[in-house]
């Protein structure tokens, strides 16, 4: 038979694990047990992390001297390779649009007849161009930069946030040459062949005009 200390601890015991308070007790022991093996985990992570950072320091550290000592080259004063490609290819775009414009006047002079010279009298003045006179064709880089213009320049505007001033002429020309040049060789030869076939037609309107006068 139990003793009546031993029944009454029984009870204790039982009413004690019942209670509400001791569940939520170990529930916190067992979210406390979870949470270090979590942080334990996470200092791992740190510290495998402060490794692969220190060692890209020495390696950074190896090669800034490496680059000095062969090359006499300091890598802290290497400038920005991606500002300087972006000038430079602006600056090629705006040669390339140079020289058809140059070559297309060139054209056109060796169409256009040349008038008689008169020894009593001599212009003095340029003469004005004839507003009916054919329309020189844009080169394939302005025919891009007319059928793209108001598509990229809403698609900028969209992307602006609150309070942001729009863009301007000259860096919205600015971002039409940049993607003028990341089109591919297909994509722009649709414009080279609209600007050959722009200058076919503009060759024969120049031909007609220049018959009628």
């Amino acid at each position: 038979m139990m003793s009546d200390e031993s029944e009454n601890d029984a009870v204790y015991t039982e009413s004690y694990e019942n209670d509400i308070y001791y569940k939520k007790y170990k529930l916190l022991l067992e979210e406390c047990a979870q949470l270090q093996k979590s942080n334990e985990i996470l200092v791992f992570r740190i510290q495998e992390v402060n490794k692969i950072v220190n060692r890209r320091q020495k390696e950074v550290k190896f090669f800034k001297k490496r680059l000095l000592n062969n090359y006499s080259e300091d890598w802290t004063v290497i400038p920005n390779l991606d500002l300087i490609k972006e000038e430079e290819d602006s600056k090629s775009v705006a040669f390339l649009m140079l020289k058809d414009k140059l070559k297309e006047e060139k054209c056109e002079e060796v169409e256009r007849p040349k008038p008689a010279k008169k020894p009593t009298k001599r212009k003095s003045a340029r003469s004005e161009k004839d507003p009916k006179a054919p329309k020189r064709p844009s080169n394939p880089f302005f025919q891009f930069c007319q059928e793209q213009r108001q598509i990229l320049m809403e698609q900028l505007n969209a992307e602006l946030k609150p309070g942001e001033a729009e863009l301007t002429k000259q860096e919205l020309t600015r971002q039409l040459a940049i993607k003028w040049k990341s089109l591919s060789g297909n994509d722009k030869k649709v414009y080279v062949d609209m600007y050959e076939r722009s200058k076919e037609k503009y060759a024969a309107e120049m031909s007609e005009y220049n018959m009628k006068k």
